[in-house]
């Protein structure tokens, strides 16, 4: 049996799609031809890069490891990005873990912590900001739904170059990972 190469592949089932598949002759010239060699374009584009990253993979096999590696790290990072729900309930849990310990034995920076994000919920100030791979957690100056002219005001906004400074949270594999590191000591006394 003999093996043809992956372009030929390709190359015989492109050749068969265009036989079976020709445009009746009242379709000549008009948008529908047009938008059929647009699509018959965009496949044979969409083929030659295939087949020229199996080649490539061929020739250069650590390379295409390195990036096929890359990119299921990233598809993963995606697939694991968590949420605005995610964070209330992380924090709802550790709320419940707080208020089963006395008060005497909190931890004060926990506690401070656990009571700005509270405020910040309770303001309708919590913004989330995902980037595909991680959320920002971030909180504004005004209420979602505050019609202000303030609130409104492109100038009156958080503006990019401190926009760092109203950072609270980073989420990053289910987990967001200030909130964890902030409540990793919330029952010991420090007193």
């Amino acid at each position: 049996m003999r093996i043809f190469s992956l372009s030929n592949r390709f190359a015989n089932i492109r050749t068969r799609i265009s036989d079976k598949f020709t445009l009746p002759e009242r379709f000549k010239g008009t948008v529908v031809e047009k938008w059929a060699q647009y699509w018959r374009g965009l496949a044979s584009d969409y083929t030659d890069v295939a087949v020229d990253v199996v080649k490539s993979a061929r020739t250069k096999p650590r390379r295409a490891l390195v990036y096929a590696a890359t990119g299921y790290g990233l598809y993963q990072c995606a697939k694991h990005n968590p949420d605005e729900e995610a964070f209330m309930h992380s924090l709802r849990g550790w709320s419940n873990q707080m208020s089963m310990v006395a008060k005497s034995l909190h931890n004060p920076v926990s506690e401070a912590y656990l009571r700005e994000l509270e405020i910040a919920i309770n303001e309708n100030k919590l913004r989330t900001f995902s980037l595909g791979i991680c959320t920002i957690l971030w909180r504004d100056l005004y209420d979602k739904e505050d019609c202000t002219y303030p609130a409104i005001c492109k100038y009156t906004q958080v503006d990019y170059t401190n926009f760092w400074k109203h950072i609270v949270d980073i989420g990053f594999w289910d987990y967001y990972w200030r909130l964890e590191w902030k409540m990793h000591n919330f029952d010991i006394n420090y007193l």
